[in-house]
Order: C-alpha cells, then sequence, then structure tokens
C-alpha cells in the first residue's frame, strides 16, 4: 500500500456549496459540500440528520477533507431548510427520509468531483437515517458508520416503561423551536430558507409528543416506529459499522446498537462492532467524538469507500476499548486502557454468576439458608433516587430511607465483567398500584464510589417476552399493565440499561442500589414515579431469592493500572466511600 504525505486543509483552501437538490417528486433538500479547490474526482462522506447537517461547519467536515474525502450535509425532508410535509418531528415517521437519501447518494456520485464512492457517518439522529438509505440499496453507496442510535419505544421514549420528562422537552425544542442550521443558512443569505420555513413547503402534521403520550404501553403503533427490527434491517446488505458507548444515557443506546449488531444485520457479510465507556457523544463524529473512535472509523471507511487494502475484514468483528480516558478533559487525547476482540456478543468464555442480595445489605455468593423468616427489608417510596447525570448530581447521596443499599465484600483478585448484569427483585408494596424502580451499580474503592451503570423498571410491566430474551439481556414485552396487589409478591427481572465491561479491581466492592425514578432528569433519564406512597419491601429468603447475575470472564485481570477517576467520561464519582444500609428500621 503507497503511503501519501497527508493534505491538512485550511477553511479557505476548500470549496463549499450551500444549495438544495431536487427529488424526483420536486421536492427539495438542503445541502452543504466542501471539497478541495483543485482535485481529480474523490470519493465522498455524507451526513444526514433532521438537526443541522445542512449547515455542517467546516470544522466537523475537515476530518474527513483531511483524510482524502469530499464532504456533503444534508437535512432530513421537513427539517432544517429542506422541504417535506411530514406527519411527526422523528425520523422514523418521514417515510421519505430513505429514498430521498438513495437520490441524494446518487446524486453525490453524479457530481464531477465525486467517484462514486460514498459512505455515510452520524451519530445520534444522524445514525438511524443511514439504516434507511442502506436499506434502498443505492448503488454508489459502500458503506455506513452509525453511532449512539436508539429507537422506539424501550431505547428511546420509554425506557423500562417509563416517559423520560427530558424526551418530551426534546421533542417539543425540536418541533417547535428554532433550527440553529436553518438560521446559520439564513444569516449567509439563503433567502430560499426563509421561505420554506415560512410556507407550506416544509410542514409537520401532529405533535410528536401527543402521540407519545398516546401510546403507554407498546403497541401496533411502535411496532411500526422502531428502527431495531428485522423487516428493515434485512434489506441492509452495505458493509456496516456500529459504535456505542457504555454510559449512553438516551434509554440504552448501547444495548440497541448491541442487539441490532447480535440479532439483525443477517445479510451483512463485512460488519463490525465497537464499543467503549463514555456517553452519548462519546462515539460520534466531530469534536466531541473521542480520538480512538475517530481511528476506527476512518480505517472501515477507507477500507469500504476507498478500497483501502488495510485487512480490516481479517479482524474480529467485536472491538471492546475497556476504561477509555480523556486526558484533560480533551476527548481528541482519549487513551484505552487496553483492547479486546471478539468474534461473537456474548463472548463464550463469559460465566454468568449468581451473588444474592440478603437481609443484612450484603451482596453475597452464598444461597439463602431455608428458613421461613422471608427476610425483608423495607424503603419509603418514593423519596429515594440516585442522580448520575453528572459528577455534581451524583454527590448528592440518595435520601436513605427512601434506598435500599447492597454490597459486595472486597472482592480478593479482579473481577472482569463483560456482559449485561441481570437483577432479580423479589418485591412487595403496601399501598397503590404500582412502582418504579430504578438500580445503580457502582464500583467502591479507595478513591470512592464510581458510577458504572443504571437500570429502570416500571413494575407493572414487568411481563417478559420469552421469544427475544436472551443470556445477555432480558426483554419485556410493555404489551400489558399488570397493576400491583398490595401485599402481593412480585418477580422482577432487570436487565441493566445496557452491558458494560468493567473490572472491580482487588480490594474494590460493587454497591447495587434500588431506589425510585426522580422527575429532575440525569443526563436524559428521569421520570414522575408511578404508583402511590408506599412501604416497599425486598425480599431475601431462599423462597425469594432476591440476587445478581454478573458476566465475569474467568481468571481475566486488568491489563493496565486504574485509571484517574476523573478522566472517565460519563461515570461520576464521589470521593465518599461509606456505606450506608439504606431503608427502614422496621421488620
Amino acid at each position: 500500500m503507497k503511503i501519501e504525505e497527508a493534505v491538512l486543509f485550511r477553511e479557505e483552501d476548500v470549496i463549499r456549496e450551500i444549495g438544495y437538490v431536487t427529488m424526483k417528486d420536486g421536492t427539495r433538500i438542503a445541502y452543504i459540500s466542501y471539497r478541495p479547490e483543485e482535485t481529480e474526482p474523490i470519493p465522498t462522506i455524507f451526513l444526514y440528520d433532521p438537526y443541522s447537517a445542512n449547515s455542517t461547519p467546516f470544522e466537523f467536515a475537515k476530518e474527513f477533507l483531511d483524510a482524502g474525502y469530499a464532504f456533503v450535509g444534508a437535512n432530513l425532508p421537513g427539517t432544517g431548510c429542506s422541504e417535506g410535509v411530514i406527519k411527526y418531528w422523528h425520523e422514523q415517521q418521514m417515510v421519505k427520509g430513505g429514498p430521498y437519501g438513495a437520490e441524494l447518494i446518487e446524486w453525490i456520485a453524479s457530481q464531477p468531483w465525486s467517484d462514486s464512492n460514498i459512505g455515510m457517518v452520524g451519530n445520534s439522529s444522524a445514525g438511524m437515517p443511514q439504516f434507511w438509505v442502506a436499506a434502498e440499496r443505492p448503488a454508489h453507496l459502500r458503506a455506513i458508520v452509525a453511532s449512539g442510535f436508539g429507537d422506539g419505544y424501550e431505547f428511546q421514549f420509554y425506557p423500562g416503561g417509563m416517559l423520560p420528562l427530558d424526551e418530551g422537552q426534546w421533542q417539543i425544542r425540536n418541533q417547535f423551536g428554532r433550527n440553529a442550521g436553518a438560521d446559520w443558512r439564513m444569516e449567509r443569505g439563503d433567502m430560499q430558507c426563509a421561505k420554506i420555513r415560512g410556507g407550506d413547503k416544509q410542514v409537520v402534521n401532529s405533535s410528536l409528543f401527543d402521540a407519545v403520550r398516546k401510546h403507554p404501553l407498546k403497541d401496533e403503533w411502535w411496532d411500526s416506529e422502531t428502527l431495531v427490527g428485522k423487516e428493515l434491517i434485512d434489506k441492509v446488505t452495505v458493509p456496516s459499522m456500529i459504535i456505542g458507548a457504555w454510559q449512553e444515557a438516551y434509554g440504552g443506546a448501547a444495548m440497541a446498537n448491541v442487539r441490532m449488531f447480535t440479532h439483525f444485520m443477517k445479510h451483512v457479510k463485512n460488519k463490525k462492532l465497537l464499543l467503549m465507556n463514555g456517553d452519548h457523544h462519546s462515539s460520534g463524529p466531530g469534536p466531541r467524538g473521542n480520538s480512538i473512535v475517530d481511528k476506527e472509523r476512518m480505517k472501515f471507511l477507507d477500507r469500504w469507500v476507498k478500497g483501502v487494502e488495510n485487512a480490516l475484514e481479517n479482524e474480529p468483528p467485536i472491538t471492546i476499548y475497556w476504561e477509555v480516558q480523556q486526558p484533560e478533559g480533551d476527548p481528541k487525547k482519549s487513551v484505552a486502557g487496553w483492547v479486546s476482540h471478539h468474534n461473537t456478543w456474548p463472548d463464550p468464555k463469559v460465566e454468568r454468576r449468581t451473588f444474592y442480595l440478603t437481609a443484612n445489605a450484603q451482596i453475597s455468593p452464598e444461597k439463602p439458608a431455608v428458613s421461613s423468616n422471608e427476610g425483608s427489608r423495607a424503603y419509603l417510596y418514593p423519596t429515594g433516587a440516585e442522580l448520575y447525570g453528572d459528577n455534581q448530581q451524583f454527590q448528592v447521596r440518595p435520601y436513605p430511607p427512601g434506598v435500599l443499599n447492597y454490597r459486595t465484600a472486597p472482592v480478593s483478585s479482579d473481577m472482569v465483567l463483560l456482559g449485561n448484569p441481570e437483577v432479580v427483585l423479589y418485591l412487595s408494596i403496601d399501598n397503590g398500584d404500582d412502582a418504579d424502580i430504578e438500580l445503580t451499580l457502582k464500583d467502591v474503592g479507595p478513591d470512592g464510589v464510581l458510577f458504572v451503570q443504571s437500570g429502570v423498571l416500571r413494575s407493572s410491566l414487568r411481563a417478559i417476552d420469552n421469544d427475544r430474551t436472551y443470556v445477555d439481556e432480558v426483554v419485556h414485552s410493555f404489551r400489558k399493565s399488570e397493576k400491583l396487589i398490595p401485599g402481593e409478591i412480585y418477580e422482577l427481572r432487570i436487565s441493566l440499561i445496557s452491558p458494560i465491561a468493567h473490572v472491580v479491581r482487588k480490594g474494590h466492592s460493587l454497591e447495587l442500589t434500588i431506589g425510585a425514578t426522580n422527575p429532575i432528569p440525569h443526563s436524559v433519564l428521569g421520570s414522575i414515579p408511578a404508583g402511590a406512597p408506599s412501604i416497599n419491601r425486598v425480599y431475601h429468603s431462599s423462597k425469594y431469592a432476591s440476587r445478581i447475575v454478573l458476566p465475569v470472564i474467568p481468571g481475566a485481570v486488568a491489563q493496565a493500572p486504574a485509571p484517574a477517576y476523573d478522566a472517565l467520561r460519563g461515570q461520576p464519582y464521589r470521593r465518599d466511600d461509606d456505606f450506608v444500609h439504606g431503608g427502614l428500621p422496621i421488620q
């Protein structure tokens, strides 16, 4: 392979075009493009989203220009400066999104500066549309790299069966608020945009927030909304890379990413899954994305869009970055403690080990002895919740009577976790008809308490979808609400919001907190708790053995020194490691 000297572009070195592409049905889609002033035809990177892709700044495009690509950003129909009459402000209802995206791919391929090879990139709402476009199978689309996308009922709008209030304001703001990308274009003289946004060429017919609230259960309406489904993904055949971050807050996008890769994409020969610790923006392109991800994304694009022979197809399909750190808080300086590669998910080496929650607030490998004593602990619902959106929130401990805390003894050797823990609770209430459960799993060591992962479930939506549940994920059907009866004991099986790759180092402990949700958004999660004020109980007997099942790699140890807590993105920490049992002092 010939290695050529890189050319680093300045904004004055490139041609920027702001314009519109007319679709076959006459709809105009707004775009922006960047390319070198003088060049032979080159491949192109395409960004397609409902936000500001049609006004993508040079700083975003520069990464791809420097790597030898042209860049095009365009807005989905009915968003930004693009024309389009759509039902809801939400990509899945933009039924023309896929066909229009495919038309745009072919338009790019026809430009004199294009060599007809196009790849797509994008995070979050720019991740999902890539699959709609790929499902159309445009002739010149060579690869997609999608990251940070959650979708549908449980992965975006109703995680655990609860409506996050921050989701509501996100929907309202984006449907009815100003669009920064459109403003940017109009400030630079795009008068067509002003006419489009003020006329009948860009119309959103219905309120998405109203529609979502009308469908609190996962009914047929939601079936038509979800991206992570067989019918659509079966049509995708181009090389596809999916990137996710464990602490992704948007309803467990990393779990959606894993589910799509594991259970769908059967017709994609060349596919990659890259996972790591981090937040919503860690896995995306742009200034907030981690540099280690930038390198992996570019390697994938170079192989399948440029045709560079870099032997990528010979690597295992799954890559895990462990303990990714950001020195000085700079994602472009990100480093991983180490990297592991896997052929399947979950890895067959993982052993599911059961640890029991005890009446004296321990997490123990010993199964409860047979006894007539139910060994319950009680807490005051819904008065306690742990907030983990950032370090400032995490410093405030939950109200002790409103939560139950459990902790392991310090481990005698490293315990390496890879996969999704499952928590099984036996729960009763003494008042009302429901209870929202929020779990937080934390690592406790000499430096304090580190957030690892969370989990949420509305108890009345506890029914399991047995056809879709597998070893690494308990999938709930969310089809029917089954209210609780005070005094009855119910089994709740809860997977955490997404899998984890985490090492509990020698001398550290794991702590599990059981509490309620809180309307204050921690990141984006946060909802009004269901039910009524109640004394809730969790049981610990041999008959009602509440427990946590951990995905352990036997004999594995950390491959690098422990990271500094303040360098781990998306994982807040606090210095105070004193153990508070929590709960009410009643039997």
